[in-house]
C-alpha cells in the first residue's frame, strides 16, 4: 500500500497512484497533486506558489470557481485558485437534471468531473487553504491565507458561494454535529430505519428528504411553506417513508447527549408538536459568504456582492461570480456560466492594463 506524500510546491497531501504526476529529483521520486505543480517545480524547484505574481487569483471553488479556473487556464491567464474546499454547495445536490450533457447526475459525480478537469490542467496552480484577508495596493491585490502565506495578483475573482442558514432556536448549538446536521448524500445510509426530519420547503430540503427516504429513513419534511419544483413534489408523493408537515415552525431541539426530539409549532393552532427524531437536517436557505470583502465591495440587503453584467464589482480588478453575487438564479448551471463569463471580463481588463 502506498503511503501519503506531500506535494513539494503547494504542500497538499498526495496519495500516489499510477495516474499521479511525478518527477525524479536527486534520485528521489517526487509526487504532485497536479500537472500544474509538477511543471512549476520543473521550472524552479526552490519556489513555492506564494513566490509568484499571478494575473488572476480565484478565491473559492464551487461550480463558479472551478469553471473559472478551467477557463482561465485555457485562455492562458496565469491563475492561482485558492480555496478551503472543493465543490461548494454542489456536493449536496442529490440529483441535477438541468446540466447540459447529462440527463441526470448527482452533485458529487459532477464535482468529481469538475475536479478531474481542474487538476489535469497544467496551467492552473491551486492552493487548498482558507483566505483570511484581501487587500489592494495600487495595481496589486494581496490575498492572505490562514497559514501566513500571501499571494499577489493583478486581478481577483471572488467565487466563495454561500453557506447554510441556521435555525437559530434553543438546542441548535448544543446538538450541532450530534444530530443537527447538514445533509450530504454520504450520510443517508447511516439513518436507514431511523426517524429523521428535514427542515425546509425548497428544492434543497426536498432533495435531502428524498435522499434519506430512498435509503430507508423514516423522514418528515417540516416546512413553513412548501415551494419545491413540481417534479420533486411528484417524487415526494411516491415515497411511502416521507411525510410532509407544512405550516410548522421549529421551536427548540431537545435531548441528553445527542438529539432526541424536534419541537415544532403549528402555525394554524399555535400548539406545539413533539417529533421524536435521531437527526434533523437543516435546509432553510443560504447566506452569501461575503464577510471577507465587505470593506472592499458593495453588498445588498441579502449580503450578496453587487456586480454589473460583466461580473465587475466597484473596485477595478476585483470581480465576483456565482451564488455570492446579486446575479439572478442560484443554480449550478448559472454559477458555472457566470464563472466563465467573469474570466472573459478579467481577460479584457488585463489586456487593457498591458496596453
Amino acid at each position: 500500500m502506498e503511503t501519503e506524500c506531500v506535494d513539494p510546491v503547494c504542500g497538499k497531501p498526495v496519495l500516489p497512484t499510477a495516474q499521479t504526476p511525478t518527477t525524479e529529483c536527486q534520485g528521489e521520486t517526487l509526487y504532485f497533486c497536479s500537472r500544474a505543480c509538477r511543471d512549476k517545480f520543473a521550472c524552479d524547484p526552490d519556489r513555492k506558489l506564494a513566490d509568484y505574481a499571478y494575473d488572476l487569483i480565484i478565491v473559492g471553488a464551487g461550480p463558479a470557481g472551478i469553471s473559472a479556473g478551467i477557463y482561465a487556464a485555457l485562455t492562458d491567464i496565469d491563475t492561482l485558485l485558492v480555496t478551503k474546499s472543493l465543490g461548494g454547495q454542489a456536493w449536496d445536490s442529490t440529483r441535477i437534471v438541468n446540466y447540459p450533457g447529462f440527463d441526470s447526475i448527482e452533485g458529487p459525480q459532477l464535482v468529481g468531473r469538475f475536479q478531474k478537469q481542474l487538476f489535469d490542467e497544467p496551467r492552473l496552480a491551486h492552493q487548498i487553504c482558507e483566505v483570511t484577508r484581501i487587500e489592494k495596493s495600487r495595481d496589486t491585490f494581496r490575498v492572505h491565507a490562514e497559514d501566513g502565506q500571501v499571494f499577489q495578483s493583478r486581478a481577483v475573482l471572488l467565487t466563495m458561494g454561500m453557506r447554510r442558514r441556521r435555525l437559530a432556536v434553543p438546542g441548535e448549538p448544543e446538538f450541532r454535529g450530534k444530530g443537527v446536521l447538514e445533509y450530504h448524500d454520504l450520510l443517508a445510509e447511516r439513518y436507514a430505519g431511523k426517524e429523521v426530519a428535514v427542515v425546509g420547503g425548497g428544492n434543497s430540503a426536498v432533495q435531502a428528504a428524498l435522499g434519506l427516504a430512498k435509503r430507508g429513513a423514516r423522514t418528515r419534511l417540516v416546512a413553513r411553506s412548501y415551494g419545491a419544483d413540481p417534479y420533486l413534489k411528484e417524487e415526494v408523493e411516491a415515497q411511502a417513508d416521507l411525510t410532509v408537515l407544512t405550516g410548522r415552525d421549529p421551536v427548540r431541539l431537545e435531548g441528553s447527549d445527542r438529539l432526541e426530539r424536534l419541537v415544532v409549532r403549528n402555525q394554524e393552532s399555535g400548539e406545539e408538536e413533539v417529533l421524536p427524531v435521531e437527526a434533523v437536517f437543516v435546509e432553510i436557505g443560504l447566506v452569501p459568504n461575503s464577510e471577507l470583502v465587505r470593506e472592499l465591495v458593495i453588498v445588498n440587503e441579502r449580503g450578496e456582492v453587487e456586480v454589473d453584467r460583466n461580473c465587475r464589482t466597484g473596485l477595478p480588478g476585483l470581480y465576483a461570480a456565482g451564488d455570492l453575487t446579486n446575479t439572478f438564479g442560484k443554480r449550478i448551471l448559472i454559477a458555472a456560466g457566470e464563472g466563465a463569463k467573469a474570466v472573459l471580463a478579467v481577460a479584457e481588463f488585463l489586456r487593457g492594463k498591458k496596453h
